[in-house]
């Protein structure tokens, strides 16, 4: 995964200034100071990548031993706020979006909802010709022309996934100005063609990423994405749109609400 050009630096008489480590407390002095940092880092004090202090530097500013403020790094790395990224130290790691499927919502709606900004780069934008199984979702027929929207999502300024979705022939109209105005291709949709999502179908796999996903997404060779494909359909169970993401595996989980079968 490769890391931001300038990442903030979290200075340690700053953090020493903002933590109490009492040794008297039974609780060890390495528990305080993980549940302290866990508290700080919860409450976004620091932005995503932010470098935490050395642990010598740490240290030396509380007065505890290396080996505290080691164990004290490792339980949250455990709990996955922070990662260590060998010979350069230890960051707040990126929060995950986790997206409970139980109704169709779009990106930038779920986002908001879960406390994140969403953003989007719009890549492509145009017709295209529908490939086998664009036209078997969207139910026309191959070579047909149908609209091309590739963008890469972002949630609170990092990457979070890229995003192909193809719209079926009747909306080719929509202009990219139009999605720029809403920030929202179900609200776009809704107020250019009245069209609104009633059901959707999704599948999710996990799978290496492409060299572009690579690229774009800013991870690297071996880092797995999970990829989504969903058909999204209309109040009268025609299909609008299908789409096709790759999501950054560290960024992204999917959550399911289960419940038992009524019983008879």
């Amino acid at each position: 995964m490769s890391e931001p050009a300038a990442a903030a630096q979290i200075n340690a008489q700053d953090l020493a200034s903002r933590l109490r480590i009492d040794k008297a407390l039974p609780t060890p002095a390495y528990l305080q100071l993980r549940d302290q940092l866990s508290a700080l880092i919860g409450a976004g004090s620091w932005p995503a990548g932010a470098a935490l202090p050395s642990e010598r530097d740490l240290a030396g500013a509380l007065r505890l031993s290396r080996m505290t403020v080691r164990r004290a790094f490792g339980e949250l790395e455990e709990d996955e706020l922070v990662e260590p990224r060998h010979g350069s130290g230890t960051y707040v790691r990126p929060r995950r979006l986790e997206q409970t499927i139980d109704r169709v919502i779009g990106f930038t709606d779920e986002a908001r909802h879960l406390g994140f900004r969403p953003g989007a780069r719009v890549l492509e934008f145009g017709p295209v010709q529908a490939d086998a199984d664009v036209a078997e979702a969207l139910h026309c027929a191959a070579g047909d022309r149908v609209l091309r929207v590739a963008r890469l999502r972002t949630a609170d300024g990092a990457p979070l996934s890229l995003q192909h979705a193809y719209l079926r022939p009747s909306l080719i109209a929509l202009e990219a100005t139009d999605l720029e105005r809403d920030g929202s291709l179900y609200r776009t949709l809704e107020r250019r063609f009245g069209v609104v999502p009633q059901r959707a179908r999704q599948t999710i796999s996990a799978r290496l990423p492409q060299r572009r996903e690579r690229t774009l997404l800013e991870i690297g060779a071996f880092d797995p994405v999970l990829a989504l494909e969903r058909t999204t359909f209309d109040p009268e169970d025609q299909p609008f749109e299908y789409v096709r993401s790759a999501y950054r595996g560290d960024r992204y989980r999917v959550a399911l609400d289960l419940r038992a079968p009524e019983r008879p």
